[in-house]
């Protein structure tokens, strides 16, 4: 086991918090099927990680992250709850929110990069000002279900009218891009009109787990790599195997080696997204709790990876990406 700190660039934090988690309190002492708390968090050396503003379109009535699709008001409030909530952590010493490169050694752990899981709480492309203002550094244009700007997983299409606007605008503001989400015809336009950073912070290989446009095919993982992103490992269980049976580890490691083969083992990292809409019970056995996460730089290491390979999917491989991200800012 190694004491390196992780990054984890996919974490449903707010939403969770906004369905009434106790984050001061570990999951076990909570009693509930979950993984992540701030003790938990600390637990597991998890000292940098992507923090989603997750909002839910044409989700279930009265569910604090959900809206409906045509109500652009309703989704900028889901949103800007969200990010408030983060804001008062800051505000009472319990995190960091990384704005700029000093922020990535902020002795306040956990250090938060803000991270919009479907852009939808952006109501129009001029009010992205204020999102980054505010410490918004990534981007989802899309959830499953799609949005005012781009096609989902669940909903074909490509970029809107709208949504070119929008790309436009974070490009001039510097925002990365996640394209977990994206369908393909939104992934494929998004790479074309924009120049800036992208990444997939919790994909898995379809070329694994059969053809799914939740997971990425080959031909856009090597599409990251050539703009030289990153795609972090998603935990779920479900996106692990397509046969139905439980996770592993050995599942895990599968598709890093995977997306490594084809983009480089600098360009694989972990997103986990535990938590995210599922309990611990959902994750790989072996992994659900994430005091274990070492388990995978030694299953990584029995496979040849070297120890700069093995820290650098730990942390330092998200870490140059976001390094590289906030240096196109200064």
């Amino acid at each position: 086991m190694t004491n390196h700190a992780w990054l984890d660039a996919h974490l449903d934090l707010a939403y969770l918090a906004g369905e009434g988690r106790d984050f001061h309190r570990s999951v076990a002492e909570l009693g509930i099927d979950g993984a992540v708390t701030w003790p938990d968090l600390a637990a597991a050396r998890i000292q940098t990680l992507f923090a989603t503003i997750f909002t839910e379109r044409d989700g279930p009535a009265g569910e604090p992250a959900a809206y409906p699709a045509d109500d652009p008001d309703a989704a900028e409030r889901a949103g800007r709850r969200q990010l408030s909530w983060y804001e008062a952590e800051e505000a009472a010493g319990r995190v960091t929110i990384v704005r700029d490169l000093t922020d990535l050694d902020a002795e306040i752990v956990p250090r938060l990069v803000l991270l919009m899981e479907c852009a939808d709480p952006i109501k129009t492309p001029d009010d992205a000002a204020w999102w980054v203002d505010r410490g918004l550094r990534v981007v989802g244009l899309s959830w499953a279900r799609g949005s005012r700007y781009a096609g989902g997983n669940a909903q074909p299409g490509g970029l809107s009218a709208e949504g070119a606007s929008l790309v436009d605008a974070l490009e001039t503001h510097r925002v990365g891009h996640d394209v977990s989400h994206l369908s393909p015809a939104a992934f494929d336009d998004l790479l074309e009109r924009t120049s800036g950073p992208v990444c997939a912070t919790h994909s898995n290989a379809a070329a694994i787990t059969g053809p799914n446009d939740r997971h990425l095919h080959d031909d856009q993982i090597k599409a990251i790599a050539d703009r030289d992103g990153i795609i972090g490992l998603n935990l779920f269980g479900q996106f692990l195997r397509g046969d139905g049976k439980s996770a592993t580890i050995n599942d895990c490691l599968d598709h890093i080696e995977h997306v490594a083969a084809l983009a480089g083992r600098n360009r694989v990292g972990l997103g986990s997204d535990a938590d995210g809409g599922f309990g611990a019970s959902a994750l790989p056995e072996g992994l659900r709790d994430l005091r274990h996460l070492d388990r995978l730089t030694l299953g990584l290491a029995d496979r040849g990876w070297t120890p700069a390979e093995t820290h650098g999917f730990q942390f330092a491989n998200w870490n140059s990406w976001l390094k590289n991200l906030l240096k196109s800012r200064a």
